[in-house]
């Protein structure tokens, strides 16, 4: 009888233990590192870069000391900025220590997402970042030479801009944001790694065929909810409930689309869903 109950006991406590390892998984709120590993003829020696958006100004430690550290051991050749870096209600205090840090390291590219145009004082917040050193892009290229191989990026602002202050809730765009985007189509150089920068990923109609090998988005916080092998995101702005394009990659065509579930320790709870720093290695398919 004795041994019966003690077997009980440890039945429960395995059960208890193994709920409560579940659910510190589920709710771990750590800074995670994805790689994605992109071949292409367009080059022929490695690239290696480091994707952030959604930080939401969160602060990873002093000085973001935990978010600069991991960037440097990833030693990036550049660092793409996807919007959202500053937020409309939380002080920016936490993203200019980011921005003034990696700025000095890296060559380093930003376009703003919603949140930063739903503030009071959007065009005071990009000249802020430009004082750091960084590129900002507003439906506009740059070209630049890593190791002898010229790579081209282009980015345009969130819809958002041209909303009137409207938050857009689906898919479609504002005129002046099409206007944008085929600038910058119309610039690819085909003869460089062409990389757009855009933070909503759910337009992906206008990326197929674009002419960019890569486009790198945010916005979609991972779904917010996930399981693992079952469900790849609950909900996502602008592609509501069960989003596609939640965080990940994805083929469209001839352009390859990486979505950042993003740095944000969001106000809503993040299930199985840690924030991330995102690393795309860019290897010659040749």
């Amino acid at each position: 009888m004795r041994f019966q109950f003690r077997k009980k006991q440890i039945i429960w406590s395995g059960v208890i233990l193994c709920l409560l390892l579940l659910g510190i998984a589920a709710f771990w709120q750590g800074l995670s590192v994805q790689h994605y590993i992109i071949p292409t003829d367009r080059i022929t020696s490695s690239v290696r870069l480091a994707l952030l958006t959604d930080l939401h100004s969160t602060r990873y430690g002093e000085n973001q000391r935990e978010l600069i550290e991991a960037i440097q051991k990833q030693e990036p050749d550049l660092i793409l900025l996807v919007g959202d870096i500053a937020d409309d209600e939380v002080p920016h205090d936490a993203a200019w220590e980011l921005l003034s840090a990696i700025a000095e390291k890296y060559p380093c590219y930003y376009v703003a997402g919603n949140h930063e145009f739903w503030a009071d004082d959007t065009e005071g917040i990009k000249e802020q970042i430009r004082s750091f050193g960084v590129e900002v892009l507003e439906g506009t290229s740059k070209t630049i030479e890593i190791r002898g191989q010229e790579v081209q990026i282009s980015g345009v602002d969130d819809p958002a801009r041209f909303s009137g202050g409207a938050r857009l809730e689906d898919s479609s765009v504002p005129a002046e944001w099409l206007d944008q985007f085929q600038t910058v189509c119309a610039q690819v150089d085909e003869d460089a790694y062409s990389i757009l920068l855009s933070h909503r990923p759910e337009l992906v109609d206008y990326y197929e065929g674009s002419g960019f090998d890569l486009v790198v988005s945010g916005h979609a916080h991972g779904g917010q909810v996930r399981i693992p092998g079952i469900l790849n995101g609950l909900f996502a702005p602008n592609q509501g409930f069960f989003p596609q394009y939640a965080g990940g990659k994805y083929e469209l065509g001839e352009t390859t689309l990486v979505v950042s579930r993003g740095l944000s320790k969001s106000r809503l709870p993040r299930i199985f869903n840690p924030p991330e720093l995102v690393v795309i290695n860019l290897y010659p398919a040749r």
